[in-house]
């Protein structure tokens, strides 16, 4: 029983060290605006790379285009289709880079969270 509660603790340690954290600068209505827009800056975490947010992004051209800056880790993501499926969608692009949070207004929302509060 204590190697299976072992286990459990060093998955979920390596769940942790793995998940990471972008960031939306904003407040609730500035995230409204661009809402409205259909325009998003996400700084995208350091692991991630031009090639790896490319390839993913190719997956969702239906909804959205994204333009990635190598350097500042910026995605800019410009709906095709503005709408609640489509920022879902979004949430996916995200998963696929391996990122499970997003900071956002002084706060770290899971994408789900980030997504109901805001997005919906």
């Amino acid at each position: 029983m204590k190697k299976i509660v072992l286990l459990f603790i060093l998955f979920l340690g390596a769940y942790g060290l793995n998940a990471q954290t972008a960031s939306i600068s904003g407040d609730a209505e500035s995230m409204a605006r661009q809402v409205e827009k259909g325009v998003f800056e996400i700084v995208m975490p350091s692991t991630v790379t031009a090639e790896e947010a490319e390839k993913t992004a190719g997956y969702y051209t239906e909804y959205f285009t994204v333009d990635f800056n190598a350097t500042t880790k910026v995605a800019k993501i410009t709906m095709v289709d503005n709408s609640q499926l489509g920022r879902r969608v979004i949430t996916r692009f995200l998963l696929s880079n391996e990122v499970r949070e997003l900071k956002f207004n002084g706060n770290n929302y899971t994408l789900s969270d980030f997504f109901m509060k805001y997005w919906q």
